[in-house]
């Protein structure tokens, strides 16, 4: 997992959710709010194809704590349904 944010106003972030595989690194998840900083995207993966967000807005310490909490908890059912749009 890795987490970027910004230090300056207004906030932004990401937060990826990569795999090693062989010699790559795949993108699996993606959590940003790269378009407002109170609108907050999670990104599925269909191989490397980056699918439609799911949008939620909300202040940004909330989304990146929710995003983080659910890469920590459930990152291993993630990768598995990555694993099967391959």
């Amino acid at each position: 997992m890795v987490v970027e944010r910004s230090s300056a106003h207004p906030i932004e972030y990401a937060i990826v959710l990569l795999l090693e595989r062989g010699s790559g690194v795949h993108t699996v998840r993606t959590f940003d709010n790269a378009h407002s900083p109170t609108e907050h995207h999670e990104h599925r993966y269909v191989g490397a194809e980056k699918q439609q967000p799911i949008v939620t807005l909300g202040p940004i310490n909330e989304a990146m704590h929710a995003a983080e909490v659910k890469l920590r908890r459930g990152w291993r059912d993630i990768v598995r349904s990555w694993e099967r749009t391959l």
